[in-house]
């Protein structure tokens, strides 16, 4: 079985999980914080329906990853590190070129 897709990310079950868990930790502190509603609840619909992240879930995926990381339970830590290479790789192909870059014709 393939593991499901999400945007440019191949997600296993246990990675979509961890990125759950990191999003509802983050939108918990969010919305101690006041935010309402927290911006990660579309990151976790999208994800708990196999979509594509926008470029800004993938930001809050990421964030939230490197926060929940730091206290995951040791049977996430490995799988969660490898994703979080693999969400911050995403978030970089993003970004745009350097202005060095930009007369080069890449």
């Amino acid at each position: 079985m393939t593991p499901p897709t999400n945007g440019n990310l191949s997600l296993s079950r246990e990675e979509a999980w961890i990125a759950h868990a990191a999003l509802l930790d983050a939108g918990a502190v969010a919305a101690a914080a006041g935010d309402d509603p927290p911006a990660q609840r579309r990151p976790i619909r999208r994800i708990e329906r196999d979509r594509a992240l926008a470029p800004e879930g993938t930001e809050l995926l990421r964030d939230a990853l490197i926060d929940y990381l730091g206290d995951a339970p040791v049977r996430d830590r490995a799988p969660g590190r490898a994703l979080l290479r693999r969400v911050d790789e995403a978030v970089e192909s993003r970004a745009p070129s350097s202005p060095r870059d930009a007369g080069r014709g890449a």
